[in-house]
């Protein structure tokens, strides 16, 4: 069983994995699909006790480590930083809401039905359907984040849903990260160890 510490790194990773998408996203109007599906993948599915297994393992975490990595050494990003804080905020209010936590557990209850009938988690059909659980259950608790970008790709019904689904992503792995011991707290005060921990878990190509 891996330590707490790697389980906060790994939570961590896929925080910044997701919201990398969203960047990516609003930016280009592009994203890397394998690195979406791996967020989704563990949006969607029960968690057992390892943050790993959860998302297919470390390997398909490395983007997010990798950004990880770069913003907690050296922070280049003002709007992955917002997004960062909004995140951790929105899963705080969130689990303190436990009505509304349990509508959202629900509904991704259902989408786990539905991505197993298309056997694709990045079905239409199924980010639509995630996208529409970020806008009942998440858009109405503040901080409300405000995605920036090109509104050519922002305007776009899919990447919104896509943008939507992401931030529950992230928002599902700061709740990982909250119950392997982290915090706002432990993230400013415990950068350097979160860093070091990351670097352990990046592969060589």
């Amino acid at each position: 069983m891996a330590s707490p510490e790697r389980e906060r790194a790994v939570a961590m990773a896929v925080l910044f994995q997701a919201l990398d998408g969203v960047r990516d996203i609003a930016d280009r109007g592009q994203h890397d699909g394998e690195a979406t599906r791996t967020c989704l993948r563990g949006l969607i599915a029960d968690y057992s006790g390892s943050v790993a297994s959860l998302y297919g393992g470390e390997a398909a975490l490395q983007r997010g480590v990798e950004r990880l990595v770069s913003h907690l050494s050296q922070p280049q990003s003002m709007h992955l930083t917002r997004h960062l804080v909004a995140v951790l905020q929105l899963e705080r209010r969130l689990r303190r809401d436990r009505a509304r936590l349990a509508a959202l557990a629900a509904g991704l209850e259902r989408t786990r039905s539905q991505a197993a009938y298309f056997d694709a988690v990045d079905h239409d059909s199924v980010i639509h359907h995630l996208g529409d659980l970020y806008s009942e259950h998440i858009s109405t608790l503040r901080p409300r984040i405000m995605v920036q970008g090109h509104a050519q790709y922002l305007q776009d019904t899919r990447n919104a849903a896509l943008v939507r689904a992401l931030l529950l992503a992230a928002i599902r792995a700061a709740g990982l990260w909250q119950i392997n011991g982290g915090g706002r707290m432990r993230l400013v005060f415990g950068r350097r160890a979160l860093i070091n921990t990351a670097r352990q878990l990046q592969t060589t190509p």
